[in-house]
This record gives structure tokens, sequence and C-alpha cells, in this order.
């Protein structure tokens, strides 16, 4: 196994008193005198190559440029390695491991990145392969099982520490001072370290199929797309807004503390795009008149507003309560269970790749689970051969439509714009219970329970991936993942052959079945 470790700094390169971390050089020649023996005794046969930077990186003062450096580090090697560690810092190690999930799509090998609580080497001789480790602390077991992970080959970016690997973009820091600092409180760890380390394999993304970045066209385009995001990375901004109990005085009184402070980010620099709202419980986000009118007039200006919880797990629900429900009319788009972290990280690089990108647009690739970082809520995706059971539902991004897959057999789409009394706009009975998976073939398939295809879109290959997404509109569609080209219509609300008339609603198309 040919391994490529890039060394960016953190705690884990430390040495001295007081903490002072070590240059890219001394640090490969304290882990190849002291470390790398033992890796290689237990794993007969692994190569290991050093990187680093011509300066330490700060975990601190990390800024978004860092990451595109570290993904044009992986980027360039990526042919020639098995394997990639990224050695970081862990105060902003959440942000980078969330960073890199979306500057290097089409991931087939593994990257993990971590990095200690406390240094590896304790300083002694005068020349770095004098340093001795620093047994009985989490630096060791961190690098070493991070390295026996990457055996797995999971086609991914994971955050590993304290014998755990988790997403990526899954993950938290929760713990300041404790072995046990990271956790991922709304999905499954991907695998953790026992006697042997184990990968939990159904919690992992599958192989990537047309878009692999092992593919020459996939990897001479993402190349491309670092070189641009690269560029304009830093000409636009996106901030975590925490919310908090504010003074306000309404209806007649001056304005609240939280809509001043709101008032004056919108003068940032660099100019701001976007701010994910880090609101109370299932997304609430209090609802006195200024707040509203401000929010609105925000996305009027074509800002982009996700919400997010602050709470430590969960999601959001704009239905749960009457102080959440006025955000989609406001054009808040909920982030259902996707981390705080994760949608910033997400939406500075969407905005980097593509500048002139629409709102529409954005909000769009905001709300699609583009690398695991969110559970299907608006959209399901043939990249990861997501699936809607009996009884799940799929969300319009505006909350005004929902799509079910129901306990007796039929696809339901709901007009919830009257949240009191929702409405079925289109109907299909499928005759048994089953299962609505998107396929990586660009397939929409329903199988019965017994896995028998009842129905399939047959949708021809497109290159791409595609992903079937519920519309602001109630229509149901099948677009490109990439381009969101809309391809295949399942209902459209606008032709009126397919609206149902009692309990009459138009067959869906069948037509030879073209499945797995």
């Amino acid at each position: 196994m040919n391994v490529y470790i890039l060394y960016t700094g953190g705690t884990i390169g430390c040495v001295g008193t007081p903490l002072t971390p070590m240059s890219g050089a001394d640090f490969q020649q304290a882990f190849e005198a002291n470390l790398l023996p033992t890796i290689q005794s237990q794993l007969p046969g692994t190569s290991v190559t050093f990187d680093y930077f011509s300066t330490t990186l700060d975990s601190t003062n990390m800024q978004p440029s860092k990451w595109v450096e570290m993904a044009q580090k992986i980027y360039d090697n990526y042919n020639s390695y098995d394997g990639f560690i990224v050695l970081h810092g862990t105060d902003t190690m959440a942000w980078t491991s969330s960073a890199l999930s979306f500057l290097l799509p089409g991931l087939s090998k593994p990257i993990i990145v971590t990095g200690s609580q406390l240094p590896l080497f304790y300083q002694t001789g005068s020349s770095p392969s004098d340093y001795q480790l620093l047994n009985n602390t989490d630096a060791v077991r961190n690098v070493e099982g991070a390295i026996r992970f990457l055996e797995f080959g999971f086609p991914e970016v994971g955050l590993y520490f304290a014998d755990h690997l988790l997403r990526g973009n899954r993950a938290v820091k929760s713990n300041a001072s404790e072995f046990v600092a990271f956790s991922s409180p709304n999905y499954h760890y991907l695998g953790e370290f026992g006697v042997i380390p184990t990968l939990y394999n159904n919690y992992v993304l599958p192989d990537p199929s047309v878009n692999s970045l092992s593919l020459e066209e996939n990897y001479t385009q993402v190349g491309q797309n670092l070189t641009t995001i690269a560029s304009n990375i830093s000409d636009s901004s996106v901030i975590q807004f925490l919310l908090f109990p504010a003074y306000y005085e309404e209806p007649d009184g001056d304005k609240s503390l939280l809509v001043s402070i709101l008032e004056n980010i919108q003068n940032a620099s660099p100019a701001l795009k976007g701010i994910i709202f880090e609101a109370y419980g299932e997304g609430n986000i209090p609802d006195y008149q200024s707040m509203q009118s401000l929010l609105s007039d925000m996305h009027s200006k074509e800002l982009i507003l996700i919400d997010c919880t602050q709470v430590f797990a969960g999601d959001v629900n704009y239905n749960a309560y009457a102080t959440g429900a006025w955000l989609k009319d406001a054009g808040v788009v909920g982030g259902h269970d996707m981390t705080p972290i994760a949608a910033l990280t997400k939406m500075i690089v969407l905005l980097a790749l593509n500048p002139s990108s629409s709102q529409s647009e954005v909000e769009l690739q905001m709300a699609s689970n583009l690398a695991g970082e969110l559970t299907s809520y608006y959209s399901i995706s043939g990249y990861q051969n997501e699936f809607l059971l009996p009884g799940q539902v799929l969300y319009s991004i505006n909350g005004d439509y929902q799509f079910e897959n129901s306990l007796d057999g039929s696809l339901i789409v709901y007009d919830t714009s009257d949240t009191q009394n929702p409405t079925v706009i289109w109907k299909q009975d499928m005759s048994s219970p089953g299962r609505l998976i998107m396929q990586a073939d660009n397939n929409l398939v329903y199988y019965d329970s017994s896995h028998s295809p009842i129905w399939a879109s047959n949708t021809p290959q497109i290159g791409f991936n595609s992903y079937l997404m519920l519309g602001n509109d109630g229509s149901l569609n099948i677009y490109n993942l990439y381009t969101n080209e809309l391809y295949y219509t399942v209902f459209n609300p606008s032709d009126q052959n397919t609206k149902p008339d009692s309990d009459e609603v138009k067959p869906l198309n069948r037509v030879p079945l073209r499945t797995r």
C-alpha cells in the first residue's frame, strides 16, 4: 500500500515549551525514525511519502483558501497513491474534512483527516531523529489507526479520532480536553478500531460510477474546478450566525439586537453571499415582524439563507412550530440534518466554483445530498443508490409540497401550502408496499417487498449521475446531478392529464423494465 501523508501542523506536530509546531522536514525526520518502522512491521509492503507546506498551517488561523491548497496537493498526487492522510490541528479539523469532501468529488480512494489532543513526539537530543514518541497519548493511536483504515479503500473523506472513523462532513468537535474529541451526532460512524479495525460498509458511500475521479475525463474536470475555486474562493463571504436570546421591543419599539446585527453583517467584506443560521430547536428563528421583514428583504437581494439547528443532534422541521413555519415564506431553506459546519463549507465551495450561479441554483445544490452530508430530504441521488422506504417522504425546498412512498403501496404528491389542509394532487397505486430507488444507472425503479421490479423510468444513461427531486411547483423530475438538466418527468402538475379526478389517476407508463 502506497500512502501519502500531508502534514499541515497542529498539536500532533508540536514540541518544546511552550509547544511550537515542527517544520515539515523535522516532522518527517522524527516520524521516519520513530513511527514508520512500527507501521511497516505491522503492514509489510507499506510505503509512506511525506508532503508539507513551506510554513505550517495554524488550525486556529485556517481560511478557505487553505482548504483548496490541501485539496490541490492531494489531487496532484491522486494517481500515485492508494490512500491519503492529512495531519491537522483539531480546532478546525471538522471544517477541513468537510470542505475536502466537496472539493474532491467522485473519490474512489480514502482520505483521512486526523490529529491529536497531545503531541506525537517529545523533544530530546539535537536532531528530530533523536526525538521520542510520547506514549499513552492519543497521537500514536490516531496515526496508526488512520493508516490501518486506509487498507479498506473506502471512497470518501473520513475523520479518524479516538478509535472511530467518522464521515468527514458529518463530524463536529465535541470535547476540547478529552481524547474522544469528535462526534457524528446525525450519522453513524463509518468504522471503529477494537482488537482489529472494522469498517461498517452499509454506512459508507458506494463506489462512484461514471463520475469517478480515477477516470481521466473526470480527473481533468476536477483539476479545472480546483483552479476556478482557488481564483474565486476569497471573493465572497458566507457566515455562520448563532441565534441567542436577545432584546427586542415589538411592535412599535426599537428593532431587536439580532436584527441590528444582521443588518450590519450585510456590509461585510468580502461581499456577503450567504448565511448559515444556527437556529433554536428544529430550526426556529424569532418571528417578530422586524425579523420576518429583514429575512424576506435579504432573500430578495439574492442572499442565500440556510437554516440549520444549533442543537447537537436532530434536524430542521418547519412544520413543528409556528415560529419556524414562516421561514419558508421568507425564502429560508431548511438544512435538515446537515451540520452548520458542512453547510458553511459546502456553500463556500459552490459559490467559488460557479460565482455566476443564480440564487435558486445554489439553493438547489444546498438542498441536495452531494457527498453524504445530509439525509435525503429534498431529493434522492443515484450516485448513492438512495431510496424511499414505505412511509418515507421527500419535501420541496419551499416546503409547499411533499412526495410520499406510502405504507399502503401508493406514490403520492401532496400540496401542503396550507399546512392545516394538505391536499392530494397526484397519486399512483403501485399494488404493493415497496422501495423506490434512484439507481446509479440513472434508472428510477419501484421494487415490491420481494424485491421484484414493479415499475421503472427506463431513463437512458446520461453520462453522469442523476437525482429525483420534488420541485417547488409539485413536479417530480429526474435531473443530471452535475448540470441540473431535466431528463425525465414522473409527474407535472401543469399537465391536466396527470391530475387526479376523485380517486382516478393516470397510470404510470409501464414499459419493459431496465433495472440494475
